[in-house]
């Protein structure tokens, strides 16, 4: 008989094992099926012992050990993957489990089969010289794959395979169809938008393959048994889906870095414009350079601003297609160029005010601003919360003062292609953002048929932006404005690295419309120079000892009003030793009364905290913790 300590690979869960016992021995690393409450959960076996061995463990136990259902894969995770795992789950305040179960695929699971066929061909560890090195690659889109391009060759030589991570499965297609020439039998790719049969011959591929290969997917598949890995490339680090968005939050570039070094191979940050964060430990010389590092990326373009405000003046109106966005449409549809055109904000208008009073429209359930939707139904106008989803008849007065005198302000995408159709009605115009397109196949088709129309328009919302890997001949902000009034402490960093990834699409000219044309972040992103936008923003940080200085930790506690007030008074006390910033948070979901955070900086060389962490892990599960949010509100 053994008592066998298990892993369960549940969210929530702050444990890090649970034991149980079975007549038989599983190795360390095998696939277990256990109850817990009752329901059948799989669970990772972190050591076996026999009942002998663990008689005073069984004695002092104050619970009912229960048995082992059966076993369900032998060993198939690599013991560098599980301790890159855990030291993920000690940065981000979390279990083991939880963390697993953000990076192990749901369909290998559900398929053992995949899991149990014995040892790879490339099981043998592979003697690498590489060490283990945390390098960055700072440069345009095209150079990037270049570099790609060399390091495949280079990997090869050297018997050693090269995974490429991208943090969306639309970046999986492109980056395979153009660095697969040549290679296409030793290229395997792997998202979760691929159909079952797809995935069964990818997988066996990866994990049998003798010969050194190129995986390029999301971070799900990291736990591909590859012992010959030689580089892991975090291919644009510095998007947006990294993070997971369900308990427990984690980022997955901590856990590939902490793999990466566990592997003991090479780790490269790549993008355009990489994190602030990034760029620092860089100049603190904490991590290092791949071939190069651009400081300044100017577009190929011709860049013109357009203050949008003074445009009114002359026009004596406010209009999103000024008289020089009116050029630009015009000679795209004359030479049969394509344009691209960038919102920041969907529906017409995102801010709505009272003339009287000045009060803004804001959602009756969580407070952010409602945006202005035109509907087809009777009611014409809408107002509607992207925040929890609330949405109101516009025909409404000023919650502060009744007055009727409600003014929408700025520009969302519905009211950038009202008036292009009014102007244009014979020009093809697309659109792409999460209105209009519900799946991946749509955005793909949708952007095939914009490369392949002359003289036509895409409109895109962020969401597009993943979408373009080709040049188009001119490309232009509409509207960029509401997004300097996002309380974010990263916000002029994602400005910045939208316009210069809006500069690198345009081959002939580029228009950025705005109310703040000599706005240093508009400035320097228009003439490229990242050096001297890195300065200026990591100087307004180290004042506030923000991140990279520092390091937050976010409680939330969310519920009705009653229970958010008692459980208050739980989280003050128990978080009281290091002193956290205690207030309202803007962002309530949907049938929620109320929402508090506390917000914990610390000295970001003091993380991971060992008695923090102890303290953040004994907390109820529905308190929600967030260890460098990207938000603190």
């Amino acid at each position: 008989m053994f008592i066998v300590e298990c892993l369960p690979l549940v969210k929530g869960l702050n444990k890090e094992s649970l034991s149980y016992f079975s007549k038989d021995f599983f190795e360390p690393g095998s696939l277990v099926r256990v109850n817990i409450r009752s329901k059948p959960i799989l669970a990772l076996v972190l050591e076996s012992k026999s009942v002998l061995e663990a008689k005073s463990e069984i004695k002092s136990a104050d619970f009912q050990m229960k048995k082992i259902s059966g076993l369900t894969a032998r060993p198939f995770l690599q013991k560098e993957f599980l301790e890159a795992a855990k030291r993920t789950a000690a940065f981000f305040a979390t279990s083991t489990g939880g963390v697993l179960s953000h990076l192990l695929p749901n369909y290998i699971l559900e398929n053992p089969g995949l899991l149990s066929n014995g040892k790879t061909k490339n099981s043998k560890k592979i003697e690498s010289k590489t060490k283990n090195e945390v390098s960055i690659l700072q440069a345009d889109f095209q150079e990037r794959l270049s570099h790609y391009k060399s390091l495949v060759r280079e990997e090869f030589a050297k018997k050693r395979s090269l995974f490429i991570v991208v943090p969306h499965n639309e970046d999986v297609e492109y980056l395979k169809e153009t660095l697969s020439r040549g290679i296409e039998h030793f290229v395997v790719s792997l998202s979760s938008l691929m159909k079952p049969k797809e995935v069964q011959a990818a997988w066996k591929q990866a994990a049998k393959e003798e010969h050194p290969i190129l995986i390029i997917a999301t971070p799900l598949w990291l736990c591909i048994p590859r012992n010959d890995l030689g580089t892991i490339v975090l291919h644009n680090e510095n998007e947006s889906g990294w993070k997971t968005l369900s308990r427990p939050f984690i980022d997955t570039r901590v856990f590939a870095e902490y793999l990466c070094e566990e592997l003991k191979c090479r780790c490269i940050m790549s993008d355009s414009v990489l994190r602030i964060g990034t760029l620092y430990r860089y100049k603190q010389n904490e991590i290092g350079e791949f071939e190069s590092v651009k400081w300044r990326l100017p577009s190929s373009a011709e860049v013109r601003i357009i203050d949008s405000k003074e445009a009114a003046k002359k026009e004596k109106e406010f209009k999103v297609v000024s008289r020089e966005l009116h050029e630009l449409l015009e000679a795209s549809s004359t030479s049969g160029g394509r344009l691209f055109l960038y919102a920041s904000r969907k529906g017409l208008a995102p801010t709505t005010v009272c003339r009287d009073c000045g009060a803004s429209v804001t959602c009756s359930n969580c407070d952010a601003p409602m945006v202005l939707y035109r509907t087809s139904g009777r009611a014409g106008t809408v107002f509607r919360c992207h925040q929890c989803g609330e949405v109101r008849d516009a025909a409404e007065t000023c919650k502060n003062c009744k007055s009727w005198r409600l003014a929408s302000f700025g520009a969302g995408i519905d009211r950038v292609a009202s008036e292009i159709r009014d102007k244009f009605p014979t020009v093809p115009i697309f659109e792409i953002h999460s209105d209009v397109v519900k799946s991946h196949a749509k955005a793909l088709k949708i952007v095939s048929d914009f490369y392949n129309t002359r003289g036509s328009i895409l409109l895109g919302t962020e969401m597009a932006l993943s979408y373009l890997h080709k040049k188009v001949e001119f490309a232009g902000i509409a509207a960029l404005d509401s997004l300097f009034s996002i309380p974010n402490f990263r916000i002029s960093e994602k400005i910045f690295r939208t316009i210069i990834k809006m500069g690198e699409l345009a081959k002939e000219n580029f228009l950025i419309q705005t109310r703040r044309p000599k706005d240093p972040i508009l400035l320097l992103a228009s003439v490229g120079n990242i050096l001297d936008f890195y300065r200026e923003d990591l100087k307004d940080r180290e004042a506030l000892a923000y991140p990279p200085f520092g390091i937050f930790v976010k409680v939330t506690i969310r519920g009705t009003k009653n229970f958010v007030t008692k459980e208050l008074e739980t989280m003050k006390k128990v978080l009281e030793p290091w002193q956290p910033t205690i207030f309202p948070s803007l962002h309530e979901k949907r049938s929620e009364q109320a929402a508090m955070n506390a917000v914990i900086k610390m000295d970001r060389k003091l993380w991971p905290h060992q008695n923090l962490i102890e303290t953040l892990k004994s907390l109820p599960p529905h308190f929600e913790i967030k260890v460098a949010p990207d938000s603190v509100l």
